[in-house]
């Protein structure tokens, strides 16, 4: 307690007078700023990263022009994906029943599991027929069922926690809202 006692006294003697209180400003500025240069840091990473992110749906889904700052590999990678989205729409028209699939949600499940992924040379194993028909039905309220039928029909494909964070995003950007 006399501790305590003894601290508020100090304080309110350095408070009362405009050069402690001052040098406490100080104090307290050099102590807070490096925590608020890494929160700023931090927060202009994220908002390009989230813009870098923002372009590359665009250029895959709303076929933007791609960014003269990609890479050739970013490039061909865009290109495949624009051809599988594109798949999915060609396969889905075909369909007698095309009113039971929601193309949004099968293109933003199918970006999530391979984009990034390198075309390989044969993609033909690749059914993407019977990944749309995984969607057969299922609105996007219940969508764990498709990935259940993915898990099924595509074993090497795993829907992991943050791939299904990124359909959520992809799905309801496509929208235009949140569509839980």
């Amino acid at each position: 307690m006399a501790a305590g006692a003894i601290i508020a006294k100090v304080a309110a003697a350095v408070l009362s007078d405009k050069k402690g209180r001052e040098i406490v400003l100080i104090l307290i500025t050099a102590i807070l700023m490096p925590i608020i240069l890494i929160v700023l840091l931090l927060i202009a990473l994220l908002t390009g990263a989230t813009n870098a992110n923002v372009s590359l749906v665009d250029c895959c889904f709303k076929n933007a022009s791609i960014p003269a700052e990609f890479t050739d590999e970013q490039c061909e990678i865009i290109e495949y994906m624009r051809t599988q989205l594109d798949s999915i729409d060609k396969i889905i028209a075909d369909k007698e029943n095309a009113g039971d699939y929601d193309t949004n949600m099968i293109k933003a499940v199918l970006y999530c599991l391979q984009f990034g992924a390198p075309p390989s040379e044969d993609d033909e194993v690749f059914d993407l027929e019977l990944f749309c028909d995984c969607f057969e039905s299922i609105p996007y309220s219940d969508i764990e069922l498709a990935y259940e039928n993915i898990a099924e029909n595509f074993p090497d494909m795993e829907v992991t926690p943050n791939v299904k964070i990124g359909v959520e995003n992809i799905y309801n950007y496509l929208t235009g809202g949140d569509k839980k």
